[in-house]
């Protein structure tokens, strides 16, 4: 795969929550998988970007494989209510749409991951914690 480096072109179909929220991935190669931690930059109904200070020669040469899929577990970005609790982590299928690799100037790594195959009940968390995140800034600055 080829990564894209961000044009600075807008390109969003979204509009975008800036919120910097703790959250586990998974990047899939050959049916092996490797988990990681990184904090969000901002989310969207339609995807994220995530800040990565670690592990990134590693991500990149991962990343670069041509059959990589990224995972997020979406509990941990948006932790369901305490009275619908589940074992099993919703993890969120994504694809690579572009990368800025760490540079001497600015050490961190940004990848913008595009949400797939998106399940209702998913989108329906994303979009509501959306939704009273910005009502909630609206109420702080109103």
């Amino acid at each position: 795969m080829t990564l894209k480096s961000f044009s600075g072109k807008e390109r969003r179909a979204y509009v975008r929550l800036e919120r910097s929220l703790p959250v586990r991935f998974k990047i899939s190669v050959d049916k092996m998988s490797k988990t990681y931690t990184a904090t969000t930059k901002n989310i969207s109904q339609g995807g994220l970007c995530l800040e990565i200070f670690q592990d990134t020669q590693q991500l990149i040469d991962n990343l670069a494989t041509a059959d990589s899929k990224v995972g997020i577990d979406l509990d941990t970005l948006i932790p369901r209510p305490h009275t619908a609790a589940s074992k099993t982590p919703a993890w969120i299928n994504s694809r690579v749409d572009w990368s800025r690799k760490p540079t001497a100037k600015n050490p961190v790594m940004l990848i913008g991951l595009e949400f797939e195959g998106v399940t209702d009940e998913a989108r329906k968390r994303i979009h509501d914690y959306i939704v009273e995140e910005f009502v909630k800034r609206y109420e702080e600055h109103h």
